[in-house]
């Protein structure tokens, strides 16, 4: 069975970026997936402290104490991660963030500590109506994943939302499909 991670640094209560990540959770559970939500927004993710410990031992991550440590498994154990940010003046929220510069632990001395196979896909949802303009926060989001040896898949940029209720069915149809598309 396919695992498929969701992953929101959205903390506004109602998140379009959290209701496209959800949609497609669901279609993929639909299509015989194991999924999990995380809202990693509200918890309690601090920012790399560059110590460089996570270099020291392959068998060993990040030394800090915090909600990250038992993501870190939870992301391993994953075959696709949906990442997703809404973008606050023109970037990816802070909290999300902290949780991509943390996936640093997960490059060991001896190379990458992620299970090889590994899908996954970012999810942009904008105020401004181009949704070219803050492609690159997309690569932000999955860089790191790629870096450490996983498939990227076509991002899904939503522009012209302000809140959940904006979302229009072509956008909650196109989360479908790439839970779908993940799923398989």
């Amino acid at each position: 069975m396919t695992k498929i991670l969701g992953i929101c640094g959205s903390a506004a209560p109602k998140s379009s970026t959290k209701k496209l990540i959800e949609t497609a959770l669901n279609a993929a559970k639909s299509a015989g997936a194991e999924v999990e939500f995380i809202d990693a927004a509200k918890m309690n993710i601090h920012g790399c402290m560059g110590c460089l410990a996570c270099k020291a031992d392959q068998a060993k991550m990040c030394t800090q104490k915090d909600d990250m440590t038992p993501l870190y498994d939870k992301i391993n154990a994953a075959d696709a991660i949906i990442i997703g940010s809404p973008i606050y003046f023109g970037e990816n929220t802070g909290q999300i963030k902290c949780f991509i510069d943390r996936l640093y632990a997960f490059l060991g001395p001896e190379g990458s500590r992620m299970k090889p196979g590994k899908k996954t896909v970012a999810i942009i949802t904008q105020g401004y109506d181009d949704e070219k303009a803050y492609a690159q926060c997309a690569n932000t989001l999955v860089g790191g994943f790629s870096y450490l040896g996983a498939s990227v898949g076509e991002p899904l940029i939503v522009g012209g939302l302000h809140a959940a209720d904006d979302l229009k069915p072509e956008s909650l149809a196109a989360a479908k499909t790439l839970g779908k598309k993940l799923a398989e």
